[in-house]
């Protein structure tokens, strides 16, 4: 079972033996597209015929992971009628009982294996043995602790770039890259800012900060799931795309190990 619900509140009570991957993150001023999605659930689950049911809190989110589970190319994909919480009518009457309510095993706290943090820290940071392997390098080319951070260029095939995130027919002149290019295929947060990268930033440009992102998370010990974290990151998107630069904000502060 796969809870696409944020990890909030994942921790908070979740169907027993449930993995977690976000297939939208829950934030103050609304719900954010998870860009890592595909990636972590191909990690977690390599066999595209395994049998993968998806859940969220009342069926929304989870019938749209459920798609996109297809698109990528899963099989066997089931999603749960009424989630964890139970479908609802306009009134706000319940019309399918969820998980939590059908006296089915609950679970709360981020269990080992499962939690979306360890699930995202397991595709996000290299290996040992990779960073003994690479030459220490200084902090201009993006690089720290003997491997580089440089954001890596999208896979190729016959010599064609590949980028996930783009339009196939959509294109627009990029604010970043001062250059007309693929646009993003859809808007990757709500809000002002969301309207405005969609508008403005290119698919390559936006890859750009993915890897930037990585770079923020995994060298300061960002919890993705911390509000404050996604804050701050939010923060240093904005300033990534559209200002001269993007540094670790002076306020955060990393959590001792």
């Amino acid at each position: 079972m796969v809870d696409v619900r944020s990890a909030p509140e994942f921790s908070a009570a979740h169907p027993g033996g449930a993995y977690n991957v976000p297939f939208l993150h829950k934030q103050s001023y609304g719900m954010v597209a998870n860009p890592d999605f595909a990636r972590v659930i191909g990690a977690a689950f390599p066999d595209k015929a395994a049998k993968l049911i998806t859940s969220c809190a009342m069926g929304g989110r989870s019938m749209r992971a459920a798609a996109e589970l297809t698109r990528l190319g899963y099989t066997n994909v089931i999603d749960l009628r009424g989630g964890f919480e139970g479908e609802k009518d306009d009134g706000g009457a319940v019309v399918v009982q969820g998980w939590r309510d059908s006296g089915l095993p609950v679970e709360a706290g981020d269990p080992p294996g499962r939690a979306y943090v360890e699930l995202y820290a397991a595709v996000s940071i290299p290996p040992p043995a990779a960073k003994a392997e690479a030459p220490s390098h200084s902090h201009g080319g993006h690089s720290h602790g003997g491997h580089s951070h440089a954001a890596t260029p999208g896979p190729a095939i016959a010599g064609i770039k590949l980028n996930r995130f783009a339009s196939p027919t959509r294109k627009i002149h990029c604010s970043k890259l001062g250059a007309e290019l693929p646009a993003l295929k859809r808007k990757p947060m709500g809000g002002p800012l969301g309207e405005r990268i969609f508008a403005e930033i290119s698919a390559d440009a936006w890859d750009q900060w993915v890897e930037h992102s990585k770079l923020l998370i995994n060298e300061y010990r960002m919890n993705p799931s911390d509000p404050k974290a996604q804050e701050l990151l939010i923060k240093q998107c904005e300033e990534f795309l559209f200002g001269a630069k993007a540094e670790v904000p002076k306020e955060f502060v990393a959590p001792k190990a």
